[in-house]
């Protein structure tokens, strides 16, 4: 297998040929789940007559974002400037900015950017307002701005009962426009049942629900009112007031969104290939993926959801190997003394976190019926800055 650049992979050589001729590790995509997640979403968006605007940094791949604004997105979410830069360079111009940006090497790196397309910033103080309405005057700019609200995550945000002092003090400043409201359910991933998902869900809503309403007390318009969490997606999507969904890991999936019951694990799209690459004992083999390509999440947030970092989802350990320890190459697979797994052996693993995994990966290698098909490049990995 070819490695062209950092950009991605040689794709001549690769399509139609079986996915267990890869170089290994490699990051698959199957194409027709990839498909239906993107779909899916779109309809359940449309059906509650809510705008979708995914976030980015789930898959990272413009190719990708594309898909979701064919299907029927309205612009994309991201959380770092890069993510941002790939996708205006993409061609892909109305983008939230759900990160506080406040330094002055990001902010001028912000204002090029909004000059060039249709950006909205998150913001959850005085201080930051401030910061962003002089950048934007500084440039010439008026930018929008969305109050970002803590709806339980306790991360960023403020209290629904404090969006409307800050509105006010928005509505003074001449560089930015008050755009809307918005919140993350991150605190989803913590939840034990469905059932609390759904209260969270409430929560989430109502949360934003609250804040526009006091905005609009003030004689503040908001146009917006957003949410997003792919696990709490299914409940809030019926709650009144929101007007826009911001789901990310829809597009692939996960072991996390499988533990918690979003989806069945046949709607996962994401694998990583491996190779066996040693079977020093008959209850342990040793792949070639370790935390550099896996990550080590066992659930978002602190939380402990799993109590592996994978499982193989087919091979010749049929599902019934978990990896159980990571090095940063290795990765230490608990199999059964008569699993036949042995050197050079290949098999694919369903990450624990999928938005971990295209940040540390260079392309996906999409497959259909277990053949390459195409490569999808990732156009924002990585990136400290």
């Amino acid at each position: 297998m070819a490695i062209a650049s950092r950009s991605g992979l040689d794709a001549g050589p690769l399509i139609g040929q079986p996915w267990t001729l890869l170089d290994t590790p490699a990051l698959l995509v199957d194409l027709d789940r990839l498909a239906a997640n993107i779909d899916g979403m779109a309809v359940m968006a449309r059906a509650s007559g809510l705008d979708l605007r995914p976030h980015f940094k789930t898959h990272k791949s413009v190719e990708i974002a594309r898909r979701q604004i064919a299907a029927g997105a309205i612009g994309m979410t991201v959380a770092k400037l890069d993510e941002a830069e790939a996708l205006v360079e993409g061609g892909i111009t109305d983008v939230l900015v759900a990160y506080e940006i406040v330094s002055e090497p990001k902010l001028r790196r912000a204002m090029a950017l909004a000059a060039r397309a249709r950006l909205a910033f998150a913001i959850d103080s005085v201080a930051g307002a401030r910061a962003l309405a002089r950048a934007a005057e500084a440039a010439g700019l008026r930018v929008r701005a969305w109050i970002e609200i803590d709806c339980g995550l306790r991360r960023c945000g403020v209290q629904p009962a404090d969006a409307a002092p800050l509105a006010a003090a928005v509505a003074r400043l001449a560089g930015i426009e008050l755009d809307g409201v918005f919140t993350h359910a991150g605190n989803a991933y913590a939840a034990t049942s469905r059932e609390q998902i759904e209260c969270i869900a409430r929560e989430e809503a109502g949360s934003v629900r609250e804040a526009a309403a006091a905005i609009r007390a003030k004689g503040i318009p908001v146009r917006v009112v957003s949410v997003g969490s792919t696990p709490t997606a299914e409940f809030v999507a019926r709650e009144p007031g929101v007007t826009e969904l911001r789901p990310g890991n829809y597009v692939f999936y996960d072991a996390t969104q499988v533990a918690l019951g979003t989806v069945p694990p046949e709607s996962c799209a994401l694998t990583v290939a491996a190779t066996v690459v040693s079977r020093p004992t008959p209850e342990r083999a040793v792949i070639d993926a370790g935390s550099k390509t896996l990550g080590l999440d066992k659930g978002a947030h602190g939380t402990s959801l799993l109590t592996d970092y994978g499982r193989l989802v087919d091979g010749k350990a049929d599902g019934k190997g978990a990896l159980e320890r990571l090095s940063e190459e290795h990765g230490m697979l608990r199999v059964a003394p008569d699993s036949p797994l042995g050197p050079g052996d290949r098999v694919r693993v369903v990450p624990n976190h999928a938005c971990t995994i295209g940040n540390m990966g260079r392309s996906y290698v999409g497959i259909r019926d277990g053949v390459v098909a195409e490569i999808l490049s990732i156009d924002a990995a990585g990136g400290v800055h």
